[in-house]
Order: structure tokens, then C-alpha cells, then sequence
């Protein structure tokens, strides 16, 4: 298996046909600083972004407290449907993870970026249902509506004082995984992806029916006639990418973890990077963070490659 350049960018334009994405809608119109405290010893700023359409969009952006460049983690947080949460999960974590990551990045000297997205936090209404339902309806999809506005934080990042615009990586569980490796994807300005607890093939979830939990945000039409889980994780190679899974996991199964494991490792095999796709596989471990994880996780951000 041999992949170009030239291809990934041609798969890369498919990917953005996919989700229904234009241009003009991967950038904030407006950013505004609400707020700024000191949060466990780092500077919390609180902010709110406006799309072309004018929606408010919540984001915090934490540092430590010297004024230096940091290399810049765009944190992605979960669903497990707990609306409410949104980017309060960057300060205070939720129960699958050890702990909040934002003391955690901060203390190892990392900034991070997190933005609510739709459905989540003071974004609850439309819900989910509804909002998936609306935008199919007008052509448009609710992954593609995430992703656009993901991007749209990297680009705001990128004009953001102590921010290393070399060192932008991506990072997420669950929804958060799988926003994380789409949107370095989709956007080769993230240099390193980090994802757990979502890489499997949809095609084999489907055949054990375990791809009904996900939740409506997952649905982009025709998807599977053209990409399969391994090959949008292969637009990231041959830049470093770290994932882990637990298989307990209903959603990483041993069999659906591992076809699109294979797969993905034939992807950096051809570009001649095998060393920089690393997995942290948990035999025994669910739908949750684990220790070997979260160590992998430090030692993958601080690894030169």
C-alpha cells in the first residue's frame, strides 16, 4: 500500500465534501475574552467565539502562569451523555478519566484549548436530535458543524500570543477521540493526535450492532461508500499519532479495534514512519482512562518525533 501526498490531500477534499463543510465557516468572526483568573496556580481565560451565523461559542484557553510560548494542546471533550458538561471537562473531568487534564497539561507545561461544542453546556438547545435532524434536512451535517468549528480554533490559535504554531496537537476520549483524529485529518496544522477509547472499524460495529452507541453526531451520509475508520486516521500519517483502547470496550471491540489497527499500520508502514503510530491496548480495561494510558499520553507529547 502506497499513499502520496497528492492523495492524502485529494481523500482530505473528499473528506470536506462529506461533512458538508465550506470554507468561510472554518473561522470565528468574532473572539472575545470574558473573563481571566488564576486556576490552580494557571492563567483560565474565558472566551466566546461567533460563527458566520452569529452563535455564541464558549471556549477556555488555560496556560501556566509564565509568559512564554507553550506548545498548545486543542482539548476535545466527550459526550457520554452528559450535556451539561461541555468544556467544564477540560477544569473538572468526568468519571472515565483519572483526573481533570487541565492541571495535569498545565502542570507539564502545556497551553489548552477548549471549545463547547453544539448540543453541550450553555449550547444544550437544540439538542442533539433535533439540531442532527435540522442540518441534514438543509444539507449540512452536526459532525461537520464540530469539526468546522474545531478548525476554527486552530486558526485562532495560530494568531494567539504565547502559542507554539509548531506544536499544536489534538487531543481527546471518547467523541473527544474521534474529533481528535478527524480533525488532524482534516487540518495538517495539528503535528500530533491523540485519541482514546473511539478507533474501530464502523463496518464491523455495525455488523455486531454495537454502532448504535454512538450517539446522532456520528451520522454523515454516504461515509462508509468512501472512508473506513483506518483510512481517515491515515490522512494524519505520517505525523505522530498515539491511540488507546480498552477492549472491554463495546465501542473498541478486539475484532473492530484490530481490523482498522492492521490497516492503520500499513498506512505509516508505506510512508516509512511505522515509529511514529504507537497504541496503548488495555485487554482488560473499558470504556475509561487508565494509568499505562494517561503515562503514554506524557510521554508521547514529550517525545521529540
Amino acid at each position: 500500500m502506497t499513499i502520496s501526498k497528492d492523495k492524502q490531500n485529494f481523500q482530505r477534499n473528499k473528506l470536506f465534501k462529506l461533512l458538508k463543510i465550506e470554507k468561510n465557516e472554518c473561522n470565528f468572526f468574532r473572539s472575545k475574552l470574558l473573563s481571566k483568573k488564576i486556576f490552580k496556580k494557571n492563567i483560565l481565560e474565558n472566551w466566546e467565539f461567533r460563527n458566520l451565523h452569529n452563535e455564541k461559542i464558549p471556549a477556555y484557553f488555560i496556560r501556566p502562569q509564565e509568559d512564554k510560548l507553550y506548545p498548545t494542546i486543542i482539548y476535545c471533550h466527550a459526550h457520554g451523555d452528559n450535556y451539561a458538561l461541555g468544556r467544564n471537562e477540560l477544569i473538572k473531568g468526568r468519571k472515565s478519566l483519572l483526573s481533570d487534564y487541565a492541571s495535569f497539561l498545565c502542570s507539564n507545561g502545556y497551553s489548552v484549548l477548549c471549545i463547547e461544542m453544539p448540543c453541550f453546556g450553555i449550547r444544550q438547545k437544540p439538542n442533539e436530535s433535533s439540531l442532527s435532524k435540522s442540518l441534514n434536512w438543509y444539507g449540512k451535517t452536526l459532525y461537520g458543524k464540530m469539526m468546522s468549528e474545531l478548525i476554527s480554533g486552530i486558526n485562532f490559535l495560530t494568531k494567539k500570543k504565547n502559542v507554539n504554531k509548531k506544536k499544536i496537537f489534538s487531543f481527546g476520549f471518547s467523541m473527544g477521540a474521534t474529533h481528535s483524529y478527524w480533525l488532524a485529518a482534516l487540518d495538517k496544522r495539528i503535528s500530533k493526535s491523540i485519541h482514546i477509547c473511539s478507533f474501530a472499524d464502523l463496518e464491523s460495529l455495525i455488523k455486531n450492532g454495537n454502532h448504535d452507541l454512538h450517539n446522532h453526531y456520528m451520522t454523515v451520509p454516504k461515509l462508509l461508500l468512501q472512508f473506513s475508520t483506518s483510512s481517515i486516521a491515515g490522512l494524519i500519517a505520517p505525523r505522530p499519532q498515539l491511540v488507546c483502547v480498552g477492549l472491554k470496550d463495546k465501542l473498541t471491540d478486539k475484532v473492530s479495534f484490530n481490523k482498522s489497527k492492521k490497516e492503520l499500520i500499513k498506512i505509516y508502514k508505506s510512508f516509512g514512519f511505522s515509529e511514529n503510530l504507537q497504541f496503548i491496548i488495555e485487554k482488560n480495561s473499558g470504556h475509561r482512562e487508565t494509568v499505562k494510558m494517561r503515562r503514554a499520553v506524557l510521554n508521547f507529547l514529550s517525545s521529540k518525533n
